[in-house]
């Protein structure tokens, strides 16, 4: 345990003054709690584990999903006041989907202060740089509270960095097309696990959609979610192709 605290650089070196400033550059606040946001950029591959805790940016990430999915939707019902809830729903999941945050992620720099033992192929496959995403969110909502954590995603994260006309206009949720394509031809749509094997400090997820228990396309990714959406969109072309 004070290896890994002692890598994290808890002290108050330069790196952290460094740190400091680009947390506050990033969100517009000094941070109080250091801790937490160096927490939310250590990648479970680089985790101290001891028994029944490990400690690792995965419980800020559960968090900060939980608070981003609030913040967004809270957002897209006072903008659209008249549109329905499967409206709403569809365009809060392309905000924040993985691919979208990731993006994000890479566009604040996340790059540069995640810490993590994966392999440059690894990452770029992972949800690594999308779950520090939400796990910083997470910090900014315990350091700073929910207010100040709204103000942050509502100026410096949607205001400059999200599309919402444009996310309207696209649909890359492939999951929801292929469902409506099945649900209009009376078929039974299935996502199965194929296989889970372990690869280096990840897991790979092998994903297979079965139409009617008829297998269709299979996919792989370090990211369950996005396992299904390719599987989803592979299967949908070859169903409009027929």
């Amino acid at each position: 345990m004070k290896r890994f605290l002692s890598q994290l650089n808890f002290k108050n070196s330069k790196s952290d003054k460094e740190f400091k400033n680009w947390i506050k550059t990033t969100t517009g606040y000094s941070p109080d709690n250091l801790a937490l946001y160096h927490q939310a950029f250590s990648h479970s591959s680089v985790s101290s584990k001891k028994p029944g805790q490990s400690v690792s940016n995965e419980r800020l990430e559960f968090l900060g999903d939980a608070v981003l999915g609030a913040i967004i939707a809270e957002y897209l019902f006072k903008i659209f006041p008249y549109k329905d809830e499967g409206f709403l729903t569809q365009l809060r999941s392309k905000i924040v989907n993985g691919q979208s945050l990731k993006a994000l992620a890479l566009k604040f720099g996340f790059n540069h202060f995640l810490k993590t033992s994966l392999s440059k192929d690894e990452k770029a496959k992972s949800s690594a740089f999308g779950d520090a995403f939400e796990a910083f969110i997470g910090a900014v909502y315990m350091d700073k509270g929910y207010e100040k954590t709204k103000r942050f995603v509502f100026t410096r994260i949607i205001k400059n960095h999200i599309d919402v006309e444009g996310l309207i206009n696209t649909n890359e949720d492939y999951k929801s097309q292929l469902q409506i394509f099945c649900q209009k031809h009376k078929w039974k749509l299935e996502y199965r696990l194929i296989e889970e094997r372990k690869e280096g400090a990840n897991k790979l997820y092998s994903i297979q959609v079965f139409i009617n228990d008829k297998p269709k396309t299979k996919f792989e990714n370090y990211s369950k979610k996005v396992a299904e959406q390719k599987a989803a969109q592979l299967t949908l072309e070859e169903l409009e192709q027929q």
